[in-house]
């Protein structure tokens, strides 16, 4: 494994010298983006990555630096009818390299920066000197502001535009960069609480050029931002963790390909108890989107491809993203019903090409539904009789209620009656996703239509494993979860919770890890899989790990699950000192 790593990383580094230091690239932009990607995703299986490895290193820059304000990247959409009304005005959007420069209070030049990761980004301060259209001084706000823009070339007959501008970000001396004839066009400021017109016509006065006032189509271009003109407006929409809610980006669809690796399989029930496989991949980025999740139709279509952890499989993005073919096998096992059972802790029966859950697993969904909405009456028996083998048959005309009398009548007028949207939420089904994870759900995302936005929120107690759950869930069950007749959008942000402790746990106990969570989750106790410094206690099992040095090193609480698990389990964590 380690060879294969580091031939790759020496495969990368020279293409990467080539493409960025010489200006002389042998490959296309795409079939070095694939072989980044793979590079990438092999570190991050291993948990780490060589210091001298591409992804980890940007040229000569002089370090790293946080960002004043947040930088984001834009929501894509494709159609024109998904852009808001008043999202009314409309620039090019350039598809060159991202820059941000920043000048203090007196209108002095502090530092310009490449984007990063959207809080960190590499100072290349020293290189503004040999890029046009950035002024050494603007007037004075009497506060820090950040101009926002994209790096381009002047310069014809460029091979691969992209690459050529952002390795130009990285040469080794800084001079050699006067030929590249690079220029800074700029699409937004931030610090300056205007109209964005109004603030981007200050900017023109201060010397910048910007897609409003520069004729940008020699540039390469990937679409048309949309965005309010109302500061008030952009306040009151906000951001997610990701993207701001008063801009868009308009795309051409069009079929793409991407490499990547399955890291595991979920399976998840739909509507009619069939059970549809989706991969976890490495994430690799298609058109700006980040793929994650690939749903694998059936278990003909594992069986037919052989398909297994480890695989490396070629990916297509259109609407969603599809499968194409396996590129090479892994030496692991292949996935089977038996995986599909394991998972689910359900026995699946086949019909044709399809897996489903028996009747009497259906069953057990339903229950579960009506237990978190609180509907009495209705128990295992009778949902057996009424043949309710999914949430959805509770509202099919054709259950025979008349047939629990009165009871019945009851029932429907429970089922009648509004819910919370965060009870449904936690009443689905969705794995990991009890009653209280769906209150915090709510308090970030407060409707059904933008759950998927969970991929880029941070919850408290939701961690990655939850959120690729949630979102192979959803990739399967969203169609039917809008029909029913609930309403899906929090009429009230719901409190935060009372306990507000989180804890780690270290060592083997007599329960697994997800049993654990899920209870004290009913407690309002977060779960963590990491100790980090924010922690109240950590749970042992008495064994010496690296958690328990760690909390030590950080001074956290550790708990003895054995001497004290009648506190744990009731959540009353004070009471067990450490051991």
């Amino acid at each position: 494994m380690k060879q294969d790593y580091n031939s790759l990383l020496n495969t990368v580094k020279h293409h990467s010298k080539l493409y960025y230091d010489d200006n002389a690239p042998i490959l296309s932009d795409y079939e070095y983006d694939q072989l980044y990607d793979r590079l990438s995703s092999i570190e991050l299986r291993q948990g780490w990555a060589d210091s001298s490895s591409p992804t980890v290193r940007v040229g000569n820059s002089k370090g790293k630096i946080k960002h004043p304000f947040p930088l984001y990247s834009l929501k894509k959409v494709y159609e024109q009818d998904e852009i808001d009304p008043e999202f009314i005005i409309e620039t090019i959007k350039i598809d060159g390299t991202n820059l941000s420069v920043t000048y203090d209070e007196k209108g002095n030049l502090l530092h310009a920066l490449t984007r990063g990761d959207g809080e960190f980004g590499e100072n290349v301060t020293h290189l503004v000197d040999y890029i046009a259209s950035i002024p050494l001084t603007v007037p004075a706000q009497n506060k820090i502001i950040t101009v926002i823009g994209e790096v381009v070339t002047d310069k014809e007959n460029v091979q691969n535009f992209r690459n050529f501008v952002s390795g130009s970000l990285g040469i080794k001396n800084a001079e050699e960069i006067i030929d590249r004839s690079l220029r800074f066009i700029v699409h937004d400021v931030a610090g300056i609480e205007e109209d964005y017109s109004i603030r981007v016509k200050s900017l023109h006065s201060f010397g910048f050029v910007s897609t409003f006032n520069w004729d940008c189509s020699s540039y390469p271009s990937d679409g048309i931002v949309y965005r309010v003109d109302s500061y008030k407006r952009e306040k009151l929409l906000g951001t997610t963790s990701k993207y701001p809610r008063y801009a868009v980006a308009l795309k051409t669809r069009g079929a793409m390909t991407a490499v990547t690796t399955i890291q595991d399989i979920f399976w998840s029930i739909g509507r009619t108890g069939v059970v549809t496989p989706v991969a976890v991949v490495d994430p690799v980025n298609i058109d700006d989107a980040t793929i994650s999740r690939v749903i694998l139709h059936n278990i003909d279509f594992i069986e037919q491809h052989e398909l297994g952890l480890g695989d490396e499989i070629l990916i297509e993005r259109q609407i969603t993203p599809q499968f194409v073919k396996v590129l090479s096998k892994s030496k692991f096992a292949r996935f089977c019903v038996a995986d599909a059972e394991k998972k689910l802790g359900l026995k699946l029966y086949r019909e044709g090409p399809k897996l489903f859950t028996s009747a009497k697993d259906g069953n057990k969904s339903v229950e579960y539904f009506v237990k978190q909405l609180g509907i009495k009456g209705l128990g295992p028996a009778w949902i057996q009789k009424l043949d309710l083998t999914h949430p959805n048959d509770l509202f099919k005309e054709e259950v025979p209620w008349e047939h629990m009398g009165k009871n019945g009548e009851k029932v429907l007028e429970e089922l009648s009656r509004p819910k919370e949207y965060y009870s449904v939420l936690g009443a689905l089904g969705i794995p990991g996703v009890g009653k209280n994870t769906a209150k915090r759900i709510t308090q970030k995302i407060p409707s059904f239509d933008r759950l998927r936005e969970i991929e880029y929120e941070d919850i408290s107690g939701i961690g990655p494993k939850t959120v690729d759950s949630i979102l192979a869930w959803l990739d399967v069950n969203e169609s039917w979860v809008k029909s029913l007749p609930y309403s899906l959008t929090a009429s009230t942000f719901v409190e935060e919770a009372t306990n507000n402790l989180t804890v780690a746990v270290s060592g083997k106990l007599d329960m697994t890890k997800q049993d654990l969570s899920d209870h004290l989750q009913d407690l309002n106790i977060v779960l963590k899989d990491r100790v980090t410094k924010d922690i109240d206690y950590l749970i042992s099992s008495g064994e010496e790990t690296s958690k328990v040095a760690k909390a030590r090193q950080y001074n956290i609480p550790i708990i003895n699950y054995w001497q004290n698990k009648k506190y744990i389990l009731r959540g009353e964590l004070t009471h067990g000192g450490s051991y």
